[in-house]
């Protein structure tokens, strides 16, 4: 049971890239919109298809209706907390990312916004680094093998890790083995209370990046010919 709940986080999770979810760009200003859309490196399409499916299917299923009431339902201030608590408690794997960037101005941003809204921000519910002047900036593995001048490579659609270009795709897979605080939650050795709470937090990070998505989905359902490939080229021309 819980094998199965792990994978289902993961799914629901990567479903959609992370790089649209933070991305504040309108529908009209993206890259969905030019006449030509480029011919990115797609090898895996057929497969890739298959996959797609089968997420769009258990999205709409499951995320969708989640998201939606999350979005709609919950008052703003609710939906604010919520947010600054899931991304002060993936704080620690950032600054792993930003350290194996060689970035040391926000390793020290991080670190401090981490304690900062810890202590004094309610356990990150409350951005009070932010308010102070201490700024946030957002990071993946996938930024990390980026950095390292890893190319994208193909584009690659998983029913666990979601599309996404290979490295990103392989930034996702190796994510939470790197991460202390999943680490801490997960090992066999500490109390099933621990391992539930993250599962809970993970969850709730993912419906608060789905809820951001529920705009840009709807209208690419409207406006696209091929759902596949709009989505495709705004993923691939977000990670060049």
């Amino acid at each position: 049971m819980k094998i199965r709940l792990v994978f289902l986080l993961f799914f629901v999770n990567f479903l959609f890239t992370d790089a649209l979810a933070e991305e504040e760009w309108k529908f009209e200003e993206s890259p969905l919109c030019e006449d030509e859309l480029e011919n990115f490196y797609d090898p895996l399409e057929p497969f890739n298809r298959l996959m797609f499916k089968i997420n769009d299917i258990l999205d709409k299923v499951f995320l969708v209706p989640v998201s939606t009431i999350y979005k709609y339902a919950f008052p703003e201030f609710l939906q604010i907390g919520i947010s600054n608590f899931v991304s002060n408690f993936f704080s620690p794997v950032a600054v792993i990312n930003f350290v194996l960037q060689g970035d040391g101005e926000y390793v020290v941003k991080t670190i401090f916004r981490f304690i900062i809204n810890t202590t004094l921000g309610f356990f990150g519910t409350v951005d009070v680094a932010s308010k102070m002047g201490i700024d946030k900036k957002e990071t993946s593995l996938g930024d990390t093998f980026k950095k390292w001048g890893a190319k994208p490579g193909p584009y690659v659609v998983l029913p666990l890790l979601g599309p996404g270009s290979f490295r990103s795709t392989m930034g996702k897979a190796m994510q939470i083995p790197i991460d202390p605080v999943a680490q801490i939650s997960l090992a066999s050795c500490k109390k099933n209370e621990r391992r539930r709470l993250y599962y809970v937090i993970y969850g709730a990070d993912v419906v608060v990046k789905r809820s951001r998505l529920l705009d840009i989905t709807m209208e690419i359902e409207k406006t696209s010919d091929d759902k596949y490939v709009t989505i495709r080229n705004s993923i691939m021309a977000l990670e060049k």
